[in-house]
């Protein structure tokens, strides 16, 4: 009987022993998903953060720019950005348009690996963010920039990408977008002008875009 006892005892505390260890193991993983999930947002964040402020700087069809002004990346210059009008399918929308390394034809920037490095020790992203550009022609004839940015995580195989649906397991994707109004370039004359911001919205795209 005491043998008995004994290997009951024994059976329980080895499946107690195995619950603990499945969820500490359930526990990292869940860990690590969430910092894979906050790495590449601070990624896309940087990518929208990027075209925001070159978008405020003037892309040199002003008139009147001081010499040595400081211009926008010609990747982003006010002419070459696809204009939609408000009830028109966007061009973020085609996955098409995020493969390749963009150009000025694209309104798409990817950012340089000096902006896209994190100073945390093994949190540089697998591939470094972009940007997307285009003009929307509001309801009320209001021309608004559309901003959609995308960051990875570090675990993010640099050579996946062909494909923007594709999820590695080992990494994250996140998709950012912002509308903006921009105001007038003031202060004129000035090499530091700025575009101010006028109005500001910004979401989290929770469905990525089509092949």
């Amino acid at each position: 009987m005491t043998l008995l006892v004994v290997l009951v005892l024994l059976l329980i505390l080895g499946l107690s022993a195995a619950a603990v260890l499945r969820d500490s193991a359930s526990g990292e993983r869940f860990a690590h998903n969430l910092r894979q999930q906050q790495l590449a947002q601070q990624q896309a964040e940087l990518a929208l953060r990027h075209c925001e402020a070159e978008l405020r700087k003037p892309d040199g069809s002003e008139a009147g720019l001081a010499p040595g002004a400081f211009l926008r990346d010609p990747m982003l210059a006010q002419a070459g950005l696809a204009r939609i009008a408000w009830d028109a399918a966007p061009a973020w929308r085609l996955g098409a348009n995020w493969t390749g390394m963009g150009g000025p034809a694209s309104g798409r920037v990817v950012l340089p690996q000096e902006l896209a490095d994190l100073p945390l020790s093994g949190s540089a992203p697998g591939r470094r963010p972009e940007c997307m550009v285009e003009l929307q022609e509001l309801a009320d004839g209001a021309l608004v920039h559309v901003i959609t940015a995308r960051g990875f995580s570090p675990a993010y195989p640099t050579a996946a990408g062909v494909d923007p649906t594709a999820l590695p397991a080992s990494g994250a994707v996140v998709w950012l977008q912002s509308m903006v109004l921009l105001g007038e370039l003031v202060p004129a004359g000035d090499a530091s002008a700025r575009r101010p911001i006028v109005d500001r919205l910004w979401r989290r795209i929770l469905q990525p875009p089509l092949p």
